[in-house]
């Protein structure tokens, strides 16, 4: 990401918390500090920002007979968003409900408190997943995926993941990218990506 997106970025977070702290004082006057104290530092500020940032956040893969894992992975501008732990727990529960019933290469949608989740199969029955925000245009995210299709058609996932020694889903590293991705998934999102991605949105606008 160029500097001048970390800027762009930066500021706008800047500005929203300035802006909730110039109400505050408005509002609560002397009893602004107390509030801010209440308020956990920022962290519901910073919960409800990543929330309206837009944009492809998160792309994650399991394998439905085991519910096994084996992606999971935020995309730029979105490392530090306080949801991954969500986003992951949404591809979980299609994966464990669902999974089975998803066919190869089919297009399915499921809107919840976070974004959307978009998802899929391939014909081994291994499911994929990607968060977006509400505004993002669900033909970009499926040729993602297709993508993403395509980069794990050429590994036998079954085998290894059959073989792996149970020791390694405890390193994050292994367990959130076990057949090493991430730079695949990275460029096939650049190609998706708009401009003013990982800046927030107004979701009623």
């Amino acid at each position: 990401m160029s500097y001048a997106r970390v800027s762009k970025v930066r500021r706008e977070v800047r500005a929203a918390f300035d802006n909730v702290e110039d109400w505050l004082c408005e509002v609560f006057g002397e009893n602004r500090d107390e509030l801010l104290a209440q308020l956990g530092s920022g962290e519901e500020l910073k919960i409800a920002v990543a929330q309206r940032r837009r944009g492809m956040r998160f792309f994650a893969a399991g394998r439905a007979r085991d519910r096994r894992m084996f992606a999971s992975i935020l995309f730029p501008m979105f490392q530090e968003d306080p949801h991954e732990r969500n986003y992951r727990e949404a591809v979980e529960d299609v994966l464990r409900v669902a999974g089975n019933s998803v066919q190869p290469k089919s297009r399915h949608k499921l809107s919840f408190d976070l974004g959307i989740l978009y998802f899929t199969a391939d014909k081994c029955g291994n499911m994929y997943g990607v968060v977006a925000s509400d505004d993002f245009p669900m033909a970009s995210t499926f040729r993602f995926l297709d993508e993403m299709l395509e980069v794990y058609e050429g590994i036998d996932i079954a085998s290894a993941l059959d073989k792996a020694d149970e020791s390694l889903w405890m390193e994050p590293q292994f367990r959130d990218d076990a057949f090493g991705v991430r730079g695949l998934a990275v460029a096939a999102w650049k190609k998706q990506a708009r401009p003013g991605d990982g800046c927030s949105y107004d979701p009623m606008g």
